[in-house]
């Protein structure tokens, strides 16, 4: 498969994941009782999208060589994909709180992309 074909999975699962954690943002906020199928949507396209994320991500670096040492800004990007991993148990505990954890989600998705895009370290 393509570079090309990782990246557009990479993409498909960053969409994927906060379309999962945002509709469980939303209807904890709005203090709306999900229903056990809406429920399992979210946690089912949260799953999806972290997948989606790790297997498009690993095989970006199999096209571009990068599966011996890992650059630092690897390692920090799959720190990111483990905090957004537990984001969900946050979402689902404190998710009546809102705005700050809506913008905790926002700051580590622009973390990981400002990682992918300027490769820091």
């Amino acid at each position: 498969m393509t570079y090309q074909f990782y990246k557009i999975m990479h993409f498909l699962g960053l969409m994927t994941l906060f379309f999962g954690l945002g509709g469980l943002l939303v209807a904890n906020y709005a203090k709306v009782t999900l229903t056990k199928q809406a429920r399992i949507m979210t946690f089912v396209t949260h799953g999806l999208g972290l997948m989606l994320l790790l297997i498009g991500g690993f095989g970006m670096m199999a096209k571009l060589g990068i599966m011996g040492a890992m650059p630092g800004w690897l390692y920090g990007k799959l720190i990111i994909w483990m905090l957004l991993g537990l984001a969900v148990s946050l979402v689902k505990r404190k998710g009546y709180i809102g705005w700050p954890i809506a913008i905790l989600l926002l700051v580590l998705g622009t973390t990981a992309a400002i990682f992918a895009i300027n490769k820091p370290f």
